[in-house]
């Protein structure tokens, strides 16, 4: 399946580049290639800027941070789009857990999330840990966890939830070991998103 991407010249953008072989970067293109799908690994500005060259492609956004939610969902009611913060096979494991987890805990216990990442990352706290915090809200009447961010070296990216109660703590932890996770999660991803029906998927 052919692809395009935008963010080709980041490190994300090229390795999946590199894993698709045919795949065409749209960066300084006046309008999207004709492919099934556009995956975006730029930036909040650069997907903003991509969203007007789209012909109806289904779009994987792979960025975070201030995204253009109104531009998303109104080209989303002519092309399936899915906003995916973290590529990885374990981050939708690690939703799951939580479900079963929070709710079982005892009253009164703390709940925290601990990131941490390359310090070239921008925003902080990561998009995955807003998701793993919403998962957690989802299932304790709304309360939102604190988030500690952390920005150091060439980490590739882990994410901690911290359930503590006296005498004791849990931990539910995901550690991405090297960034090709992302780039073989985000092919994954876009094949399946071709066959969905219009809309904004947010997992």
């Amino acid at each position: 399946m052919k692809i395009a991407v935008n963010g080709a010249s980041g490190r994300l953008g090229a390795m999946i580049c590199n894993l698709a072989h045919d795949a065409v970067p749209v960066e300084r293109s006046k309008e999207a290639p004709a492919v099934p799908v556009v995956i975006d690994v730029s930036s909040a500005e650069g997907l903003r800027q991509l969203i007007p060259k789209l012909k109806q492609q289904a779009l994987l956004v792979g960025t975070t941070g201030d995204l253009p939610w109104e531009a998303l969902e109104d080209y989303a009611k002519n092309a399936p789009v899915a906003v995916v913060p973290n590529f990885s096979v374990g981050i939708p494991m690690l939703i799951e857990l939580i479900s079963k987890a929070v709710p079982a805990l005892p009253p009164g216990w703390d709940i925290e999330i601990v990131e941490a990442h390359h310090n070239q990352k921008k925003d902080a706290p990561s998009g995955t840990a807003l998701r793993l915090a919403k998962a957690v809200a989802q299932c304790s009447d709304g309360i939102l966890p604190n988030m500690h961010s952390l920005r150091a070296g060439d980490t590739f990216g882990e994410h901690t939830i911290w359930m503590c109660g006296p005498g004791e703590r849990i931990e539910l932890k995901h550690v991405a070991t090297g960034r090709s996770v992302f780039a073989i999660g985000a092919l994954r991803w876009a094949k399946w998103l071709v066959k969905q029906p219009n809309g904004l998927i947010r997992p």
